[in-house]
């Protein structure tokens, strides 16, 4: 997932102020005492005879989305199964999605908790924030839970409706027996409306149209969307979406020279935000990444991959990873953003590295509480690296662009407090207010660069951090466990082969991963033919981000910061900048060019040419007045990083540079 409040987010073409996490997350102790002792009408907590749930099989889940849902923005859900042990059944809801490190409690969106045995209702309790324990059941019953969910927000993951649309993540909806593991099966039933859509990874059965009564709510005509899961992991890690939206696909090789027989979707929200020129170009974009991240680890591991986007004026910017799956919200204006490429490589590639390969900490999830690990720089960051790398390998992008990311990364390491990498990955759970929140992103990019460059150099280009990737994959996960820091550092040095790198190992897990002293970029680059440059500049600070937006021409204001220069002017998100100062303003260059004209025109004002959005509507759609603002310019002294090829480089270290950015080796 992105960095700032969102660590996988669609990074805006220009931020002129730094966005904190909006999200405050208040995390409660629950009581000591056992429930029994408890006084009557206190809270139960959990106790060690709590914990275990009484055995059930034939494990089954009904969610109904139609018009009666969506208007109360909620889903109506059902579990069902049989009861095979004596004792009460306990049943949990997830608190937090993987990729997302955060705990969100989605317990505190249930509501009209009921459960029924052999249809007649069933004595329950809360233990803690998320476990229900149902008293008097006995083996051979039948009990289905029912609940309503809340679905009324817009972040990955979480649940979200419209009129005519929903998505949820199974961890907001799927309970579990507690106890008993997550490799048992299940199946799940989508009631939809007629002529409604379900996209997801899990894998479907026949559809069936029946009449409304056996859906949870009641309309005219039902259609059953059935589908299945081998164990509860698989389960919640494939998000659903339903309703109206646009869907297609494209054929893929998982091998060079090999069959097209591996397909990628695009599920696309709302139906025709996607025209056919720009779905043709993501389809085009998604099918070369996909076959450039497979030649990393050289299997592709699903037969298909799905794309959920959802394009909003106000979305929470990002995207989540999942097995065969991305979801990603993306603000409608910025649907033509040449950062995209950048988000769909990013959560493509969890689905090698974190979803199935991912550190020993995280083998096997657990649901009910943090589960911290020291490796989310890798998991994440290096993560991070190979999306910018799958950019350029597919030739979507180009050096530039990757330079210009990675001196990115640099920047945002540089203006951070020293931090080590684990303790970085470590704090996304509390989300620290020292300005190391979501460092384990660029820092950890970083990392995975140096580490790159220094295997290339060590082994004379014959190995590269792809062995790294590639040996872990196959040692680790296809041998059902995570990585431990032996397994990483060893596949390291053994990708040195057969030289020995210039920095030492140790030295750099020592002083530059464990420790918190600066990267060595002064001797690192150059083996790559590369140098550093920086440069201190005045900078206009707008309180901005904004997107090209070709077919107006102009720039589409896509994030607009509370008491900014441009709020105070009387700029909206959504509106399109045309002018500011005497500059055209069309793309970013020419933002580049106003920003560089006026850098000395601190503490006066400028008229800003700007077609306002109309209320209520997409930006991309509205022709509101255009009107002339008065913008205050506001400067500060910045520094910035610039990463360039070095022209006189040696010949290796110019080999070295062209092998990163095409991902071979000699």
């Amino acid at each position: 997932m992105p960095r700032t409040s969102n660590p996988h987010a669609v990074a805006p073409i220009h931020i002129h102020l730094t966005r904190a996490a909006a999200l405050a997350l208040a995390l409660a102790a629950a009581l000591a005492a056992p429930h029994e002792s408890a006084a009557q009408g206190a809270p139960l907590t959990r106790s060690a005879a709590d914990a275990r749930s009484a055995a059930i099989t034939d494990v089954s889940y009904e969610v109904t989305i139609d018009s009666t849902t969506t208007a109360a923005r909620s889903m109506a859900v059902a579990m069902h199964f049989r009861v095979t042990e004596a004792g009460p059944v306990v049943l949990a809801l997830p608190a937090w999605t993987p990729g997302h490190y955060t705990m969100l409690w989605f317990a505190r969106r249930v509501s009209r908790f009921s459960p029924m045995i052999e249809g007649r209702p069933l004595p329950w309790h809360q233990l803690d924030f998320q476990t229900w324990r149902l008293d008097g059941t006995a083996p051979g019953a039948r009990v289905t839970v029912a609940f309503d969910y809340l679905a009324d927000t817009i972040d990955r993951a979480v649940a979200w409706t419209r009129p005519d649309f929903a998505f949820f993540n199974g961890t907001n909806v799927f309970m579990y027996p507690v106890g008993h593991g997550f490799t048992w099966p299940a199946r799940v039933i989508v009631h939809a409306p007629q002529g409604w859509r379900v996209a997801t990874g899990m894998t479907a059965l026949p559809m069936r149209t029946t009449s409304g009564a056996g859906a949870m709510m009641h309309h005219d005509y039902d259609v059953e969307h059935p589908f299945s899961a081998g164990n509860y992991h698989d389960l919640v890690d494939m998000p659903f979406f339903v309703g109206h939206f646009d869907l297609d696909s494209v054929a893929v090789r998982p091998a060079p020279g090999a069959p097209e027989d591996h397909w990628v979707r695009l599920a696309a929200y709302p139906a025709g935000s996607d025209t056919g020129a720009r779905r043709a170009r993501i389809l085009g974009w998604l099918a070369k990444l996909a076959e450039t991240h497979a030649r990393v680890f050289r299997d592709m591991p699903w037969k298909t991959y799905t794309v959920l986007q959802i394009a909003d004026p106000n979305p929470n910017t990002g995207g989540l990873e999942h097995q065969d799956s991305q979801l990603d919200e993306i603000p409608s204006a910025a649907l033509d953003s040449p950062l995209l490429p950048g988000l769909y490589a990013h959560e493509m590639f969890h689905s090698w590295n974190v979803k199935r390969l991912r550190p020993a900490d995280l083998v096997p999830y657990r649901y009910d509480q943090p589960q911290p690990t020291g490796w989310l720089w890798v998991s994440e960051g290096v993560t991070d690296y190979y999306g910018a790398l799958g950019v350029v390998r597919s030739g979507i992008g180009d050096s530039t662009g990757f330079f210009a990311k990675i001196a990115g990364d640099l920047t945002a390491t540089a203006a951070a407090p020293p931090t080590a990498l684990p303790d970085a990955s470590l704090r996304p759970w509390i989300d620290p207010t020292d300005g190391s929140d979501g460092l384990y992103y660029p820092k950890g990019s970083a990392a995975g660069f140096l580490t790159d460059i220094l295997i290339r150099d060590a082994s004379n280009d014959r190995h590269s951090l792809d062995d790294v990737m590639r040996s872990l994959y196959d040692s680790t996960y296809k041998r059902g466990r995570g990585f431990t820091p032996t397994d990483w550092w060893s596949a390291v040095a053994r990708a040195s082969a057969p030289g020995t790198a210039r920095i030492p190992w140790s030295v750099v897990r020592g002083r530059y991963v464990d420790g918190r002293d600066p990267f060595p970029w002064d001797t690192v680059l150059p083996l790559a033919g590369l140098r550093l440059v920086t440069d201190t500049t005045h900078v206009v600070q707008l309180g901005i981000a904004t997107s090209p937006d070709s077919a107006a021409g102009g720039l589409r204001v896509v994030y607009l910061a509370p008491g900014g220069p441009a709020a105070q002017a009387g700029m909206a998100e959504g509106d399109l900048i045309t002018q500011l100062g005497d500059v055209t303003i069309r793309d970013d260059a020419s933002l580049e060019q106003f920003q560089h004209k006026y850098a000395g025109a601190n503490g006066t004002t400028v008229p800003a040419r700007v077609v306002h959005s109309q209320p209520g509507t997409s930006p991309a759609t509205s022709a509101g007045p255009a009107v002339t603002l008065q913008l205050p310019i506001r400067t500060r002294f910045e520094r910035t990083i610039r990463i360039e090829p070095d022209p006189a480089a040696p010949a290796k270290a110019a080999r070295i540079r062209h092998a990163i950015l095409t991902g071979t080796t000699e």
